[in-house]
């Protein structure tokens, strides 16, 4: 993979560049309609109850399914795991466009999780095709591409929602969302070429405990990488407990109007879609472990800084200075999982760096819920304040490879 890659656009080739094309493209024409999908579901009749619930089921799904399909990645390649994943996730915004009560959106919603369910396959085949002396540049790459998305598009919606309307502006833009998700996924069956060599497996099948220790291998035998996950977890513990409270807190205790969270975002926004690919380069330059103990360890001052503001000017430049080193551990981390696994482990190495901390992002919110509630709105933060430390202090104990698994 070494030289021959480095031919390649900022360390990627081959399948690295069908995806880079195809996968913000496939997934961010859905951003026209998620930042307004509550006020569609609302339309056909649900309570915000119900909002809710759609969302649990989604994210259930997707969490649960990560290892088990890590494992299938792994035994039977990456290709057909991506391919029919997009082709089937694509059917959903179809669902959506026909609903006429709320009950009819639960297929989609099931039809729509195949897109995250096959992310240890879509993540493995991308990180087969970079050079693993640029990998948090390749990371950092297509992630921009996906702040550009999900940037665009919501206010390309909220124009068109503005113009016709809630329901005819949804049902337009998912027509076109569906168009487009099955197009990218058709590019993918075309462009995309298996590179897993697939082993034949003796005849006589497994045991349930021996697949189950199968799928966990990696976290089993690889003590760096349980580490990293742990890591992961506790700081997306910390994640959680603000990402749906940042925004009240804002509001109710500091005084800030909802014009002025907007600005907040936005600014946030445009400073990752500047920052992402020399975030990547000095990832690539310096130690992944230092970059990823750099974003754990400055996030509590970063909280109790918000914690302590009085003003917008506060708030913004705080937020802003705070998404810089919060992504910093992204790249470094997707990066620094594949240093330590190697090729026929990635599937599942992806599987369980996605279910575990996906399970913590999961429960977070209604921990801090409780905690706002039983102890007060300050409290909410000092939590994830201790648990990004707990994650700092975790990593501080991990040995990094000292060579990159091809």
């Amino acid at each position: 993979m070494g030289s021959e890659s480095r031919t390649g656009f900022m360390g990627m080739k081959g399948n690295a560049l069908v995806m880079l094309i195809t996968e913000p493209i496939g997934q961010g024409v859905l951003f026209l309609t998620t930042t307004f999908w509550s006020l569609y579901v609302l339309e056909l009749g649900a309570s915000l109850y119900i909002v809710g619930l759609l969302a649990l089921i989604s994210g259930l799904i997707r969490v649960m399914m990560q290892v088990p399909v890590g494992f299938l990645t792994d035994m039977w390649g990456r290709k057909k795991l991506v391919v029919w994943g997009g082709f089937i996730s694509s059917f959903a915004p179809f669902v959506y466009l026909f609903a006429t009560r709320w009950e009819h959106l639960i297929p989609g919603v099931i039809l729509e999780a195949f897109m995250n369910v096959v992310l240890p396959a879509r993540q493995a085949m991308f990180a087969d095709a970079i050079d693993p002396d640029k990998r948090a540049t390749a990371f950092a790459t297509i992630h921009t591409l996906f702040a550009l998305f999900s940037t665009a598009m919501p206010v390309i919606g909220g124009f068109l929602l503005e113009s016709v309307g809630i329901i005819s502006g949804i049902r337009t833009a998912l027509l076109a969302s569906g168009i487009v998700m099955f197009l990218a996924s058709a590019a993918r069956a075309i462009f995309l070429r298996e590179t897993m060599k697939i082993e034949t497996k003796p005849k006589g099948g497994q045991s349930l405990r021996s697949t189950f220790l199968d799928m966990f291998e990696p976290v089993i035998r690889l003590k760096a990488l349980r580490i990293v996950i742990l890591g992961s977890f506790l700081y997306s513990l910390a994640v959680g407990f603000l990402r749906r409270y940042s925004v009240v807190y804002a509001v109710d205790l500091i005084g800030l109007s909802k014009v002025q969270w907007g600005l907040v975002a936005g600014g946030m926004g445009v400073v990752g879609i500047l920052t992402r690919i020399p975030i990547g380069w000095m990832i690539d330059r310096l130690s992944r472990k230092l970059c990823i103990l750099i974003s754990y360890a400055t996030r509590p001052l970063f909280i109790l800084a918000f914690t302590l503001s009085t003003n917008f000017p506060h708030v913004l430049l705080i937020q802003m200075v705070d998404n810089i080193f919060s992504y910093m551990q992204q790249p470094a981390l997707e990066a620094l999982a594949i240093d330590i696994a190697s090729k026929r482990r990635r599937g599942r190495t992806y599987g369980a760096l996605n279910m575990i901390p996906g399970i913590a992002l999961t429960i977070s919110p209604m921990m801090g819920a409780l905690i706002w509630e039983k102890f007060g709105a300050t409290w909410a933060f000092y939590a994830a304040a201790f648990f990004s430390a707990m994650a700092a202090v975790l990593l501080a104990f991990l040995k990094e490879p000292e060579k990159k698994e091809d």
